[in-house]
This record gives structure tokens, sequence and C-alpha cells, in this order.
């Protein structure tokens, strides 16, 4: 992402947020090197998941008054 609004930097600590929940599972001194394939996936999952997630929430919502 190259130049990310202010949308997007809340939406990248929203995932940071998520990551940091499961690093604490996993534990802070884990090297990334060491950390099982699912351990992995798992924090791609979370980043992905939280950045949608606030993205999501962010946008604008349609007026529902709009009859089409």
């Amino acid at each position: 992402m190259i130049d990310p609004d202010e949308h997007e930097q809340a939406a990248l600590r929203a995932a940071l947020r998520n990551m940091a929940e499961l690093m604490a599972e996993i534990g802070w001194t884990t090297r990334f090197a060491d950390l099982t394939e699912a351990q992995a996936l798992a924090l791609a999952t979370a980043a992905v998941d939280g950045f949608q997630e606030a993205m999501q929430t962010s946008a604008p919502r349609p007026d529902p008054e709009v009859p089409f």
C-alpha cells in the first residue's frame, strides 16, 4: 500500500491489534521463523480480516431512502 490515507492507517492499526492479541497467545519472544504454518496463517488472517473489517466499518453507509 503506497501512501495510505487516514482510513487505511486506522484500518492498519486495527489489524495490528488483531495480530497483537494473537501474538500474546503465541508468545512475543517467538521468532517468525519458528512459527508453525498454522500460526503464520493465523497471523496473516488476523491482519487481513482486521484491515477489511475496519475498512468496512469506516465506509459510508448508503442512504436507505434511495429507491434503487
